[in-house]
């Protein structure tokens, strides 16, 4: 028995339609995953992660290949993992760059913090009857995608 693996996705149901029949035509078995939802709400695309294609493991690798010589899948929109992990950096009052690749696309952005999180998210609705989380900032490059906090000397 095979084991189906998601080729492609789409936001939209019709779309997903134009490249399954491309593959059927090419005779490459496919199954159409959460089209239904979709179609049933459409707001429902991004939460379940779109339209998916898949085809079985043995046909992966050709229905990859004739996408590409397509054009449905280029190197620009191919998935990248991208790690999330927030690194700590020794701060200095000029560290305007990105302390791993030196870009100056850099911003402050607010993440809740785990614990104190909820701490304070249940003593502000005991005390005040108004949820009120604990923020933490963190440093992000937009050009290399890593997250940073610089502890204090």
């Amino acid at each position: 028995m095979d084991n189906w693996k998601i080729v492609i996705t789409f936001t939209f149901p019709h779309e997903a339609h134009i490249v399954e029949g491309f593959l059927n035509s090419h005779g490459i078995e496919t199954f159409l995953k959460d089209e239904m939802t979709v179609q049933a709400n459409i707001a429902y695309s991004n939460a379940v992660g779109g339209v998916k294609i898949l085809v079985k493991d043995s046909d992966y690798e050709q229905s990859i290949k004739l996408l590409k010589e397509r054009g449905y899948i280029t190197d620009e929109n191919t998935p990248i993992e991208i790690e999330k992990e927030v690194f700590q950096v020794e701060y200095s009052p000029d560290n305007k760059n990105c302390p791993f690749c030196h870009s100056e696309n850099i911003s402050i952005k607010k993440k809740p913090n785990n614990f104190s999180f909820f701490l304070s998210a249940f003593i502000s609705l005991i005390f005040f009857a108004v949820i009120s989380p604990a923020y933490k900032s963190v440093y992000k490059c937009f050009d290399c995608e890593k997250e940073w906090k610089y502890k204090r000397k």
